[in-house]
C-alpha cells in the first residue's frame, strides 16, 4: 500500500512539474509577445485546469494585447475570483479588468476593478498601473464635479465652461474629428475620452506633467480649453489608421501638428527660429535624436516635414510607412527619391 501511495505521489509531483514548467514557457512566449501561441497552448492546459489562475491570466493577457477586450475579460474574472492568496497574479487581473470595461465604455465596472487593485496594493508595479488609469480614466474624486457630454465621437469631460461654451466647444471638435479622419479613414474602438481642463495647474499637480497629452490606445485626450482643436485628437485618430510599430518623434509629432488645424505659418516660424538661432538643420540628424532639439524648432519643423512627404507621396503611401516611422522603412516605402526630397527640404528652410 506504502509503495501505491508513494507511486501516486511521485506521479502526481510528476504531472505539477510538467505544468509549471509549461506554465514558465508561456510566460516566455508571452513576453516575446507570441499571443496566438499563448492562447493555441494554453486553451488544452485550461480544459484540464480550468481554475488555473497564471493559464488565465495568460489568456486574458493575451486577449487584451490584440485588442480583443471582450473575450479577455472571463479569463482575468477567473483569476480575480481563484487566486485566493491575493497575490500580484490577482492584481494584473483586476487592472486590466479595468482596462477592458473601459475599452467597452462600462465606465462603472472600470472603476470598480482598477480601484480594487489600487486597494488591494499587493505588487508596486500594478498599484502603479492601476492609480495611472485612476487619474487617465477620470476615476478620481478631483473630477467628481465635473460635466459629462457624449456627443457622435467623443465623451467630453469639463472642468468648468458655461452650456453655451460647451455646445460651441463639441460642436467644433466634431467638425475637426471629421476633417482630419477625412485622411486617416480610421474606426476607433470608442469613443475619444477628451478632458477638457479649465486650469493648468490642477492637471501639473495632479498627472505631475503639462497639458496636453493623449493616450492613443486608450482613446484620451487631456487638453487645456484654449489648446488647438486637432493636435491631441490627430494622435488618436492617426493611431488606429495602421499597426503602428515603430514611432519616432519627427514622425508622430510631425503628423500632430500637420493636422492641428491652426493657420500658422510653419515654414516662416521655423525660418525665423533658424535665422535668430544662426543655425541649419539636418532632417536625419534630428529623425535620428529627436529630443535633442527643443520643440520650438521641432515641432513647427516636423509638420512642415510631414505635409512634404504626404505631397509628394501621397496618402496612401504615407500610412504604408505610418506603422514603422524609421527613416530606414521611409526609403523602403518612398523609393530612392526620398533622399531628393529631403535635400531640396532642406535647402528650402535653410534659405
Amino acid at each position: 500500500m506504502r509503495k501505491i501511495f508513494t507511486l501516486i505521489f511521485i506521479l502526481s509531483s510528476l504531472i505539477s512539474f510538467g505544468q509549471n514548467s509549461s506554465i514558465e514557457d508561456l510566460w516566455k512566449l508571452y513576453n516575446s509577445q507570441d499571443l496566438s501561441s499563448v492562447i493555441e497552448q494554453a486553451k488544452p492546459l485550461l480544459e484540464n485546469d480550468p481554475n488555473n489562475t497564471d493559464l488565465n491570466l495568460l489568456m486574458g493577457r493575451s486577449h487584451i494585447d490584440q485588442a480583443d477586450y471582450k473575450n479577455a475579460i472571463p479569463y482575468l474574472e477567473s483569476t480575480v475570483k481563484n487566486d485566493n492568496n491575493n497575490s500580484w497574479r490577482k492584481a494584473w487581473a483586476l487592472v486590466y479588468l479595468g482596462t477592458c470595461h473601459f475599452m467597452l465604455q462600462d465606465y462603472d465596472n472600470s472603476k470598480k476593478a482598477t480601484k480594487a487593485c489600487f486597494d488591494l496594493n499587493v505588487t508596486k508595479n500594478a498599484t502603479q498601473y492601476a492609480y495611472r488609469g485612476i487619474l487617465l480614466f477620470g476615476f478620481d474624486d478631483f473630477y467628481k464635479d465635473w460635466i459629462i457630454v457624449e456627443s457622435d465621437n467623443f465623451r467630453f469631460h469639463f472642468q468648468n465652461m458655461s452650456d453655451s461654451d460647451i455646445k460651441s466647444y463639441i460642436s467644433s471638435r466634431e467638425e475637426t474629428f471629421l476633417k482630419i479622419n477625412q485622411f486617416f479613414n480610421s474606426k476607433l474602438p470608442k469613443k475619444i475620452d477628451f478632458f477638457v481642463w479649465e486650469s493648468r495647474e490642477d492637471a501639473k499637480n495632479l498627472f505631475k506633467a503639462n497639458l496636453g497629452f493623449a493616450d492613443p490606445v486608450f482613446c484620451i485626450v487631456h487638453s487645456h480649453y484654449q489648446q488647438t482643436k486637432g493636435h491631441e485628437m490627430t494622435h488618436v485618430i492617426s493611431n488606429y489608421s495602421t499597426k503602428v510599430v515603430a514611432r519616432t518623434g519627427l514622425i508622430n509629432e510631425g503628423v500632430a501638428v500637420c493636422f492641428d488645424q491652426t493657420n500658422q505659418n510653419k515654414e516662416q516660424i521655423v525660418k525665423d527660429w533658424l535665422k535668430a538661432n544662426d543655425k541649419k538643420i539636418s532632417i536625419g540628424e534630428i529623425w535620428a535624436n529627436w529630443k535633442n532639439y527643443t520643440e520650438d524648432l521641432t515641432y513647427p519643423l516636423s509638420g512642415l516635414f510631414v505635409k512634404e512627404l504626404i505631397d509628394t507621396f501621397g496618402k496612401e503611401k504615407f500610412i504604408e510607412f505610418f506603422s514603422n516611422q524609421t527613416y530606414e522603412n521611409a526609403k523602403l516605402v518612398f523609393g530612392a527619391s526620398l533622399d531628393e526630397v529631403i535635400k531640396e527640404f532642406e535647402n528650402k528652410v535653410n534659405t
